[in-house]
């Protein structure tokens, strides 16, 4: 998608500075004007898709009845914003990147539910699950999305958690799955852009998506939901790889995910118990459907570490137990020692 952009401010310095970053993005065709003048004999010619502007741009209310969507740059000193109410605000003195989001967010609720057909693609789907609690599936997860991203795949994280571990390296800012759910059961919601305004970079500047913050909404989102997320992650075309952090049970959005996942990485640590947990899990008809899919990584190794002795699907990495080290420190050692065959797991 393509969208046309008008800035609008009296400040040409501002002007030059946000549109300069404005222009790394891909999506937007820009143009700018120093006078409200200007832009109205623009809008006479050309149906912008989004306008943003200084309130103070001119004394008397601007006429945007040809435009999609004003969004007025408000700020503590402009003086006119009340001239305005009806419209979208952004505050004008932020980072321009939180600027481009907030806009993004904004018109994603007024274009429609559409896609270019040239953005969907082949999207792999590896699960990371594990039966065992403390398993270290979201080290595995991020590594899995590391080394994908030093392949040259674009990685996406998500965490479907309940309560999700990811947050100690991804703070928790806003809804992300929800708004996701939300946004693909409504019609009039453009996903793509809702996918790019909820995306962040975190760890290893690793794209991702924040995960649950209330265990009531795990519970709200069912497996279909969930389903039919993944399915237009697939068609908006922000990534080539979803690689997707589950809770230790095997709810609705588990089961939905491991049906339409094409790898499952199943992470283990080593210890007696641990071993009985994940020789129960191997009894389960789950496995017995899709252990063809199913890869075992080896977690916390050390000398004489005893994990189950299995059978049933292949091995994908044994990774050294890093101790208390930052989490860039354990993805960094993970792939420098080669601790994880992330070439099986793309290709499984």
């Amino acid at each position: 998608m393509n969208i046309l952009l008008a800035i609008a401010d009296s400040n040409k310095e501002y002007l030059r500075k946000i549109s300069e970053e404005l222009q790394g993005y891909s999506d937007l065709t820009i143009y700018v004007y120093t006078s409200a003048d200007k832009l109205e004999n623009a809008m006479e010619n050309e149906s912008f898709d989004v306008v943003m502007f200084d309130p103070d741009l001119s004394e008397s209310r601007i006429n945007f009845s040809r435009a999609k969507m004003p969004i007025c740059l408000y700020s503590e000193e402009a003086e006119n914003t009340s001239l305005y109410k009806e419209c979208a605000h952004i505050s004008k003195y932020q980072r321009i990147s939180k600027i481009y989001k907030d806009m993004i967010r904004a018109y994603a609720e007024k274009a429609g539910y559409s896609y270019e057909s040239d953005h969907a693609g082949k999207m792999s789907v590896v699960a990371v699950y594990s039966p065992i609690g403390g398993s270290g599936k979201t080290t595995v997860a991020l590594a899995i999305a590391d080394l994908a991203a030093k392949k040259g795949k674009k990685p996406l994280f998500l965490s479907l958690e309940a309560l999700c571990s990811a947050d100690a390296l991804n703070p928790y800012q806003e809804p992300g799955i929800v708004a996701l759910a939300e946004a693909a059961a409504d019609e009039s919601v453009n996903f793509e852009l809702k996918m790019k305004g909820l995306m962040k970079q975190g760890v290893n500047d690793i794209c991702y998506v924040e995960g649950f913050e209330r265990l009531a909404d795990h519970k709200a989102v069912s497996g279909e939901e969930i389903e039919d997320v993944i399915h237009k992650i697939q068609k908006s075309g922000v990534c080539d790889i979803l690689i997707i952090d589950l809770n230790s049970g095997i709810g609705s959005i588990e089961a939905a995910v491991m049906k339409i996942s094409d790898t499952i990485v199943v992470t283990e640590k080593p210890g007696e118990l641990c071993s009985m947990k994940m020789q129960l899990f191997l009894r389960q008809g789950i496995v017995n459907e899709y252990k063809k899919k199913m890869l075992v990584v080896h977690n916390f190794a050390e000398s004489n570490s005893s994990y189950c002795r299995q059978n049933a699907f292949a091995e994908a990495g044994l990774i050294h137990n890093c101790g208390n080290l930052q989490m860039k420190n354990i993805l960094h050692a993970i792939e420098k020692n080669g601790e994880m065959d992330i070439d099986r797991i793309l290709e499984s």
